[in-house]
């Protein structure tokens, strides 16, 4: 059973991109929402402060909610609801365990051959089956706002798949008619924060819009403004601020209530006063429900299997952390039992006899009517004869790629088959290849010669190339047009209904894992690799009384990752100021200034040793700060003084000695996790550390952040296959602590992570912490546990000023402290998340109501000249100490550079199968050309297409890798040029061979070579020419703009000297045809060799010539795709 697979959506949301198997290659690794969202508030902070500014506000009237809901009971009319019910539900997936599910070229090659085999029942399948979601009932009821909790892996997207495409297969969406003005509109833009960018365009890569976080807000406006009664939403609280998250949820509960509405909701961390907006909780683990009920009850059933939630714990953390085997014992409850562990089967079991679970139960076997909506019809209308035939040949040919798209769903895949019916197109359309000759024979020639002398120029030129000239034939291949037109979209609607999205799997499964699973579903234990005792697995958290992560295993070490010595290092900062140019819009408005200032005179200091969280609402400026702090910043005016104890920064060498962790987990899809940490290490550590050594600090780091089951699985793209986000996350900190750094820079570590996962995270963060490093992260709405893990705070407003920096103390004491001292300012409330508060309390509202400014107040503060005399004690060189100083800007040589790229760009191509897969007549001697040109010409422009997503992808990979100083320009440019060659020269023999004996060319050696000779080179080139256009421009949408100038057709006759398609045609026509001294039969005394002289000047004596040009522009295009890696940084920050 698979319920994945046959979804129709009612009005489900996804947690990433609906369309994320669909972007190009840098759009997977575009620039974090969170980060744009910072940084255009930010600006957006400054805009208002300008003394030019005049904000314009909305008025948002009464919705009259309440008036609308009962209209209808007066005329004796209920509202319709809707109620979904799922009983016994059960989702399973085959999966290829351990190395046979990579996708290396060999692995596709042997994987389809065993399918097929399979499929004929030769060979018994070497798939295993996965158990996804297992015996799954329930019911989730109308005017009740339900919340779905689940560890990663637990089966909650799947689930709210299920939900979404199986409630009613008669169940269709409506819609209605828009309006100018939409009071609800208004209401929705204002409470998801969209009313500063309401007349803004929603952009993309070519237009500039607005930010990836707004875009989040904007699918989920989509789905909270239409009709639809059913709302499934996946995690839709990833890049918003908690208090964004519980206006979104409030406004959800009012609509849900008021209207009738029903709402399943998964969210990953939410807030207290977020949870407790929800009516009912659903929980997930391991495929199984573990709790579905009321709120109100859930703490009661899990107390009576032994289990309470602490006074100071979150509830929804407390649910997803306690089923986990190594979390469930610090939760138990009955201390005159020893504890032992209960795993998810016996919870599932559990809760059908506890009396929620007996009333859901009962309440299924009473049957359910289903109703019916009506289809809607479409009308067509007519248009002038002539622009008819250009709508319908625009159509057939949208919709054939549109086909191609659905059938490929993956974007080199629909590159190549793209190109491929092109070919076709171009082939059989009576251009390249005449239908008189090819299709109706000789005989047709009679025909058009015999009544040659009675018909008009035109007729004679269209009959010459076998076209039919009666006025019939206009509506005859306008009715094949029409046909067309329909085949090609119904075969895409076929594809998008019936075919699973290409590599859909969203996480790696090792064989343990597998295993898990299984024994998870059997209400065992696994330990190790047998059955063990619950009791056996150790029980980890962050211990929040001291601000540290512990580890309840007497056997673990104290400090790990410290084989690899480093020197602990500060980092000091003082009155920094960061400004960028004045947007034009504004000075078109009349604004004087020509700078806006995002930061405004920020100073610091973090140290080692120490966890510093950087916070503040969107607008602060805390990625801003940290990238300007970690020299990430492209663009803008830094000013301010940035010292490494005591030592003013040097960027080349700050890049060596430190770390900075990405929000958007930026690596190789195509590398194992092992050998994305091997090739960190192998060009970030000193050459003096030999590889054993290497590779034993490796296998640390992935003990450190719990990444060792998961050493050969893929990395995959984000949302489309390999880790998790989860998982990636781990990964980005494990890829930067083997570099050995001594400070370490992380955006937003816990964003998009569930309770259970954000302690992982943050267990390795602060055991980083520990072994002596400087560690800063900017966190955007952690738990309380998560908060009071740090050590210290600095907190910064809206507009680029700081209001707090100082330690949190105990429970947050010194921090709440210092903000109740001030005067107006609401004391906090018992339980209450002090992160949260600490951000309410802060806000630009609750200044001008208390009428404070908490930076002045900040700047007026003890605190404050505590921090700036360690600031200037930090400033100072310590006694007998030295600059930092590297001999090379690089920790390798440039031949260990060049061959590390080679080798990671080998893996990454030998696991993109996607990627890797005679006349006599003048009329014959053109047939034969344009059959040359078109083979030659369509595998070229499909290298070039298809190389651009790949190219587009690692060039992002290897903007961070290059700033992290792991290597220059020159070597990524030579690993990406050289791991070509090899596969161009396969792909030229493989096609060369079958295209030139399908063409029937002479077998005689030397025109054999030259014709691979120049078709080989002709591929290089092609490819070549695309990584230039990816390299030159900064998307590959542009870039495939300008690689379209490289075939247009040769309009000029001094542009044939410079397009080495000529050249190609040039060498292959010489090379086959030049030396052939036979009559030609139409042209009576010309021999072959001379009819290819006298009409095109193809010589064959000038083949050497011709050669070196074609190899000319390889190398031209290889090397300008070198410069522009080199010279070219299209990366803006």
């Amino acid at each position: 059973m698979d319920p994945v697979g046959e979804i129709q959506k009612v009005a489900s949301m996804r947690r990433g991109d609906s369309g994320s198997i669909w972007r190009r290659g840098e759009d997977v690794f575009s620039r974090s929402s969170r980060e744009e969202d910072d940084e255009e508030a930010l600006r957006w902070a400054a805009l208002e402060k300008l003394p030019t500014y005049d904000r314009v506000r909305r008025a948002i009237v009464p919705l009259g909610a309440e008036a609308g809901a009962g209209g209808g009971k007066g005329v004796g009319i209920d509202m319709p609801t809707i109620e979904v019910r799922f009983e016994n539900l059960e989702a399973e997936a085959e999966v290829r365990v351990g190395s046979s599910g990579l996708p290396t070229i060999l692995n596709s090659v042997v994987n389809t051959v065993e399918e097929a085999a399979t499929a004929l029942h030769l060979l018994p399948s070497r798939k295993q089956t996965m158990p996804v979601l297992h015996d799954i009932s329930g019911i989730i009821k109308p005017r009740r706002l339900t919340l779905l909790l689940g560890p990663p892996g637990s089966g909650k997207t799947t689930f709210l798949l299920a939900l979404a495409g199986r409630l009613d297969k008669d169940l269709k969406a409506s819609a209605m008619s828009g309006e100018e003005a939409n009071v609800v509109t208004d209401y929705i833009l204002k409470i998801l924060g969209l009313e500063i960018c309401a007349d803004t365009m929603v952009g993309n890569e070519m237009i500039r819009g607005i930010s990836g976080g707004q875009r989040k807000r904007v699918t989920t406006g989509e789905m909270l403004v239409g009709p639809a009664g059913a709302l499934f939403m996946d995690e839709i609280s990833t890049g918003l601020d908690s208090s964004t998250t519980f206006q979104i949820v409030t406004s959800l509960r009012q609509s849900i209530h008021i209207l009738g509405g029903t709402a399943v909701i998964s969210l990953l961390q939410p807030a207290p006063e977020t949870y407790n907006l929800f009516d009912d909780i659903i929980l997930l683990s391991d495929g199984q429900v573990v709790y579905q009920g009321p709120r109100e009850e859930v703490l009661e059933f899990f107390e009576s299997m032994g289990f309470r939630c602490p006074e100071r714990k979150g509830v929804a953390d407390f649910l997803q952390e306690v089923t986990s085997k190594k979390d469930q014992k610090q939760y138990w409850a009955r201390h005159d039992e020893p504890y032992r562990f209960v795993p998810v089967k016996e919870f599932a079991t559990a809760f059908k006899s506890f009396h929620t679970g007996r009333a859901i139960s009962n309440e299924l076997a009473v049957p359910f009517d289903k109703s019916k909506s009506h289809p809607a019809a479409l009308t067509t209308t007519r248009f002038f004869k002539n622009y008819l035939l250009l709508l319908a040949i625009n159509q057939m040919s949208a919709s054939a790629f549109r086909f191609i798209g659905g059938a490929a769903r993956n974007m080199i895949v629909a590159n190549v088959f793209a190109s491929f019916m092109l070919l076709v197109f171009m082939a059989l359309g009576g251009f390249i290849l005449v239908r008189v000759n090819e299709m109706l024979g000789h005989s047709w020639d009679k025909i058009v010669n015999s009544t040659a002398s009675n018909e008009t120029l035109g007729v004679q030129a269209l009959a010459s190339r076998g076209v039919f000239t009666e006025a019939k034939w206009y509506w005859i291949g306008f009715g094949a047009m029409i046909v067309y037109i329909l085949l090609f979209n119904a075969l895409f609607t076929l594809a998008l209904t019936y075919l699973k999205p290409f590599g859909s799997s969203r996480s790696s499964v090792s064989e343990d894992d597998l295993n898990e699973r299984h024994a998870s579903m059997e209400g065992k234990v696994l330990g190790g690799n047998h059955l063990v005792s619950a009791n056996s697995h150790r029980s980890t958290g962050i211990d929040t009384e001291t601000g540290s992560a512990v580890v309840e295993d007497d056997s673990a070490p104290a400090k790990r990752g410290m084989i690899l010595p480093f020197t602990p290092l500060s980092l000091t900062f003082d009155n920094i100021r960061y400004s960028v140019d004045m947007p034009q819009e504004m000075k078109a408005q009349g604004v004087q200034e020509d700078r806006l200032e995002l930061l405004k005179g920020v100073s610091g200091s973090f140290r080692p040793g120490v966890l510093t969280a950087l916070m503040g609402v969107s607008g602060a400026g805390k990625t801003t700060l940290m990238d300007v702090l970690a020299g990430r910043k492209t663009g803008g005016y830094i000013e301010g003084d940035i010292s490494i104890s005591g030592y003013p920064k040097k960027q080349e060498t700050f890049a060596r000695i430190s770390g900075y962790c990405e929000q958007n987990d930026i690596h190789s899809p195509q590398l194992t996790v092992y050998e994305s940490l091997l090739f960190s290490a192998w060009l970030r550590l000193p050459k003096d550390v030999d590889s054993n050594k290497r590779k034993i600090f490796i296998e640390e780091v992935m003990e450190l952040v719990e990444l060792k089951p998961l050493r050969d699985s893929l990395v995959g793209l984000p949302g489309v296959n390999g880790l998790s986000t989860e998982q990636r996350k781990r990964l980005t900190i494990a890829v930067e602590l083997v570099a050995n750094p001594s400070i370490i820079f992380m955006d937003e570590p816990t964003s998009g992570l569930d309770a259970r996962a954000a302690a992982i995270v943050m267990r390795t963060v602060r055991n980083t912490v520990n072994t002596g490093r400087t560690v800063v992260c900017t966190i955007h709405q952690p738990s309380i546990d998560i908060f009071e893990a740090f050590d210290e705070l600095f907190l910064m407003k809206r507009g680029g000023e700081e209001i707090y920096a100082g330690p949190l103390g105990h429970h947050s004491s010194e921090l709440i402290k210092y903000f109740e001292g001030i005067q107006g300012v609401s004391k906090i409330e018992d339980g209450y998340n002090p992160a949260t508060w600490m951000l309410e309390v802060t806000t630009v509202s609750q200044e001008q109501k208390i009428g404070v400014d908490f930076s002045d107040m900040y700047k007026k503060s003890e605190l404050y000249q505590r921090n700036k005399a360690l600031i200037k004690e930090l400033s100072q060189p310590a006694p007998d100490s030295s600059d930092l100083y590297f001999p090379t800007k690089y920790s390798r040589s440039s031949i260990t550079q060049c061959m590390a790229c080679l080798w990671k760009q080998n893996l990454s191509y030998w696991r993109n199968p996607p990627y890797n897969t005679v006349r006599k007549t003048s009329q014959d001697l053109i047939n034969a050309m344009g059959s040359m040109y078109a083979a030659v010409l369509f595998i070229g422009i499909m290298n070039c297409t298809s190389v651009q997503p790949v190219v587009a992808v690692e060039r992002t990979v290897f903007y961070r890798e290059r700033a992290a100083g792991m290597y220059s320009a020159f070597p990524y440019a030579f690993g990406q040029i050289v791991i070509e060659l090899p596969y161009a020269l396969a792909q030229d023999i493989l096609y060369g061979v079958i295209v030139y004996s399908m063409i029937g060319f002479e077998w005689t050696a030397a025109k054999f070579f030259w014709y691979l000779f120049f078709a080989y080179f002709t591929l290089l080139y092609f490819t070549f020419y695309g990584m230039m256009a990816v390299g030159i421009t900064p998307n590959s949408n542009i870039a495939t703009v300008v690689s379209a100038a490289f075939y247009v057709p040769i309009w000029w006759r001094w542009y044939c000297w410079a397009c080495p398609m000529a050249w190609t045609l040039y060498g292959l026509v010489a090379s086959q045809f030049g030396d052939i001294t036979t009559l030609m039969d139409d042209i009576p005394g010309m021999t072959v060799k001379a009819y290819i002289e006298d009409r095109f000047d193809f010589k064959h004596s000038w083949l050497g010539g011709v050669a070196a040009a074609v190899v000319g522009f390889t190398v031209l295009f290889a090397g300008l795709f070198g410069f522009a890696i080199m010279k070219l940084n299209f990366q803006k920050r």
